[in-house]
């Protein structure tokens, strides 16, 4: 059986390519995580957004169920770090509140372990006109004449000055 020597240069040589190769590695990990290596935040997803409808600057902001609670001084403090200005802070139904922020700070505020979701508030509007209503008494309301249209036009004004408020649990 031989036994293999090495002699001071051959450990040198050994030493070096141990250098070499774990700079390498460095190297090969910054080059892979860029964001990571540079230090600046990611963004995250932000839902409704380009939706028509959509009102800029204006988000509900829902925290993860491990997070402060969002009326809280910790709370408060994460929508501060953001740039966030609170409109009105939820308790009974979600842990979150509503925000005013530019799309950017929306982004960064997503991307926060803290957060569960951020979705841009919108409008929604309603067709005045309703084909086949389930009432016969509703087509004949809208209209003097027969024969009856087979639909049911709204009123103008109908709704107008109502403020609706729609959470999605999202539970099935």
């Amino acid at each position: 059986m031989s036994v293999m020597r090495h002699t001071p240069h051959a450990r040198r040589r050994l030493a070096a390519a141990s250098v070499i190769a774990g700079a390498a590695l460095a190297l090969s990990t910054a080059a892979a995580f860029p964001a990571t290596a540079a230090g600046t935040a990611t963004e995250g997803r932000i839902e409704n957004a380009g939706a028509p409808g959509t009102i800029s600057g204006s988000y509900i902001v829902t925290l993860d169920e491990a997070a402060a609670d969002a009326g809280s001084e910790q709370g408060r403090a994460l929508a501060k770090e953001y740039g966030a200005k609170i409109k009105k802070t939820y308790h009974a139904a979600l842990n979150g509140y509503a925000v005013e922020l530019s799309a950017a700070q929306a982004k960064k505020f997503a991307a926060d372990p803290a957060v569960e979701s951020v979705v841009q508030n919108r409008t929604f509007t309603v067709s005045g006109t309703q084909p086949s209503p389930p009432s016969w008494g509703l087509d004949r309301i809208d209209q003097k004449n027969l024969p009856l249209n087979q639909s049911y036009t709204y009123p103008d004004k109908a709704g107008e000055g109502v403020t609706a408020y729609i959470i999605d649990t999202a539970t099935r």
